[in-house]
């Protein structure tokens, strides 16, 4: 006699509503339709009749999926686990006051406001509120393997990182990332000047022509005490196939530039034998994707590798989702297990100091002298 073996427990996918219907928005109804079992944006809030008919023609079904034009309409009776506030700055701190006085978890994007005033006066009155901040970066695949090999110690100690892949607070979170830097004060110099460049991509596609812009570029050098960040970006590296996307972070003990990772091995460990006197090892970070040659499993991203080290594990294979995309879906799951165990992933104290350090950038470019950082009250809030 054989005992009764008990169904797998699976949770219910997480009930979101979204507020915002543009090109940024929409990931999160892409990713939601990707992976139902995980997440169900139930409700959008829109401006216009026009927005809302838009929604309810192209994601409305096969999920049940209502949009509205009213705020009452959009939260009543929602049960909600968490909204994303998906809007321009100047309309986001606003959204997100009213869902923190009904004790609704919110899921901003970037930047949570932009000017710094906007900042200071929505962390004084949401500071203690559930809310997190859709800063994705750090979880793309390659830049959270790069990460992660700089926090196992196989570098040493971080001394320096020159981050060229996204412009103002997101490059700066990567280097924030990447230095574990937290809050730390930091004296920024920085100059601005034209990349004269063939205009190839933008969201929309290719661009007709061959027509030579002059994309403005940042390069900034932000001296922490210990510890110096190079930023530098254009805005047509986004999509430019000219302009590749550039990361190096340089330890005492090794280097990732790229996909390339080298590294100093210790004499007498198991690589080297007990006789060696040490050597570096040079490795490549290799994705490892499905779909190629005889592989049948479709096109999908496995994960990221260093050697036989597994740096970046897709949780949400086999969907078929972009890099960026599988990040931001790493955000709305984080925003689940965060509304579990309180335990944040991008807080809005890291995303007011992503966007206070880019504009201390901005003053930097413009007055030609450095600029200091000075003590913000969100500094010690990145829960």
């Amino acid at each position: 006699m054989t005992a009764d073996v008990a169904p797998p427990v699976t949770a219910p996918p997480l009930r979101i509503g979204l507020i915002g219907a543009g090109w940024r928005a929409q990931y999160f109804l892409r990713i939601a339709r990707a992976l139902p079992d995980r997440f169900a944006i139930t409700r959008v809030l829109v401006r216009s009749e026009e927005s809302a008919n838009t929604v309810r023609a192209g994601w409305g079904a096969p999920a049940a999926l209502s949009a509205t034009t009213n705020f009452d309409d959009f939260v009543r009776g929602a049960g909600f686990d968490y909204v994303i506030v998906c809007v321009p700055a100047s309309a986001s701190p606003d959204l997100i006051r009213r869902l923190a006085a009904l004790d609704i978890p919110v899921l901003a994007e970037t930047p949570p406001a932009y000017a710094l005033d906007d900042l200071v006066s929505l962390w004084a009155d949401v500071g203690s509120a559930p809310v997190q901040v859709v800063e994705q970066y750090r979880f793309q695949p390659h830049h959270a393997a790069r990460i992660a090999v700089t926090r196992c110690g196989l570098i040493g100690h971080v001394t320096s990182t020159h981050v060229s892949s996204a412009h103002g607070y997101h490059g700066v979170s990567l280097i924030r990332a990447c230095l574990g830097v937290g809050f730390a004060p930091v004296e920024i110099s920085a100059f601005g000047y034209p990349d004269r460049v063939v205009a190839t991509r933008g969201r929309g596609g290719w661009a007709p022509g061959e027509e030579i812009v002059a994309s403005p570029t940042t390069l900034a050098v932000m001296r922490f005490e210990h510890t110096t960040g190079v930023f530098e970006f254009s805005p047509e590296q986004y999509f430019s196939p000219l302009r590749g996307r550039q990361v190096t972070i340089r330890g005492t003990r090794g280097e990732i530039r790229g996909d390339r990772v080298d590294w100093l091995v210790e004499a007498g460990d198991a690589v080297t034998g007990p006789t060696s006197t040490g050597h570096a090892v040079t490795g490549e970070l290799r994705r490892d994707v499905t779909g190629i040659d005889g592989d049948l499993d479709g096109s999908h991203l496995r994960g990221v590798w260093l050697g036989e080290r597994m740096l970046f594990d897709n949780r949400f294979a086999p969907a078929r989702l972009s890099d960026d995309e599988i990040a931001v879906a790493e955000t709305m799951h984080l925003m689940g297990e965060y509304m579990l165990t309180g335990e944040g992933f991008s807080s809005l104290a890291d995303a007011s100091h992503d966007r206070y350090l880019a504009i201390l950038i901005e003053r930097a470019v413009t007055s030609g002298a450095p600029v200091f950082s000075e003590r913000q009250g969100w500094e010690g809030g990145g829960g």
